[in-house]
């Protein structure tokens, strides 16, 4: 089930640039369907305050650069999913029963039905579109043979890597960035401000302060800090100065002065040691079949794609180009 909600979130990541064409100027054509200038300014508007809110600057002629990319990116997947569209129409409509039944897995990943309705609102998709385009998969892949133990198990034994973990070190951690503007990172320091801050917190740790609140409450990392810092890595998965600092740390110690690399000034403090381990077969055999069989279906999805753009006449006036 978890592989089959992975192919649907993969499909959706395509579907949610998808928008309905009306009036203005044309930037793009598919088939003869148009994509308008204020569709396309739409999804650049809603997307880049989707970034900002991530701490990604748009500020300056970096910024500007970002936006002409982001801006080319996000027409070309518009085209690309109104095809999609286009060809899921060919297999005809669905049925009421057809369609919720297509949309279950679906709702069955948001938890409540506010978060599925603005799932929708994000999307710009009816929920009739979602259905078409998950029958056109499921209609592209049926064909698909599922994968047998045997091959699952030569698949594990010739990648027997990719199923051990290295030993890895839990740690917590605070970060303050360095940055004058040009790394676009989502907070500004300039290297003695940003130093002094993580001092400061090591003064406050030097005073009994629990760990864990103050990354919680200071920490710019945004994606540790809502768990408190927390952060498991292997000793290749880090920065070289950050992993060295952890590694030389014994259990309940934190550095003592700011770690600094690439990023900023760090104080890091170690939790834990968890020892390396190799998975066996038998342990990932459900898994690894449900994968490999999933990642055989979007291969199948995505060779019928690459055929219909092939043969589809677009043109793109941002880029230039114009195909068949």
């Amino acid at each position: 089930m978890k592989s089959k909600i992975k192919f649907l979130i993969v499909a959706l990541a395509v579907l949610a640039l998808t928008v309905t064409g009306c009036g203005g100027n044309v930037v793009a054509t598919v088939n003869n369907e148009k994509i308008t200038k204020e569709e396309l300014a739409k999804w650049v508007s809603e997307t880049k305050d989707s970034y900002e809110k991530q701490g990604i600057d748009f500020s300056g002629d970096n910024g500007k650069d970002m936006l002409d990319m982001l801006q080319v990116e996000l027409l070309e997947h518009i085209i690309d999913t109104r095809l999609m569209l286009q060809e899921a129409r060919k297999f005809g409509d669905l049925t009421p029963e057809q369609l919720q039944e297509k949309l279950k897995p679906i709702r069955e990943m948001f938890p409540a039905d506010e978060d599925y309705n603005e799932f929708l609102n994000q999307a710009m998709l009816s929920e009739e579109e979602i259905g078409l385009i998950l029958n056109l998969q499921e209609q592209v892949a049926k064909d698909v043979p599922p994968v047998t133990e045997e091959e699952a198990k030569k698949f594990f034994d010739q990648n027997i890597d990719m199923f051990s973990k290295p030993e890895q070190l839990e740690v917590r951690h605070i970060l303050f960035f360095v940055d004058d503007g040009s790394k676009g990172y989502p907070a500004q320091h300039t290297d003695d401000e940003a130093k002094g801050m993580a001092e400061e917190v090591i003064a406050l740790l030097n005073q009994g302060r629990n760990f864990a609140e103050i990354a919680a409450e200071q920490s710019e990392d945004s994606g540790t800090s809502v768990v408190g810092g927390l952060y498991t890595f292997s000793e290749a998965d880090a920065v070289e100065e950050f992993s060295d600092a952890a590694f030389a740390l014994k259990d309940g110690e934190y550095t003592r002065q700011p770690v600094k690399t690439n990023y900023g000034y760090h104080v890091i403090k170690r939790e834990n040691l968890i020892p390396a381990s190799q998975e066996t077969f038998e342990e990932v055999k459900q898994e690894l079949t449900d994968q490999m069989y999933e990642q055989a279906k979007q291969a199948k999805f995505s060779q019928y794609m690459d055929d219909a753009r092939s043969k589809a006449i677009i043109v793109n006036k941002l880029t230039g180009n114009e195909g068949e």
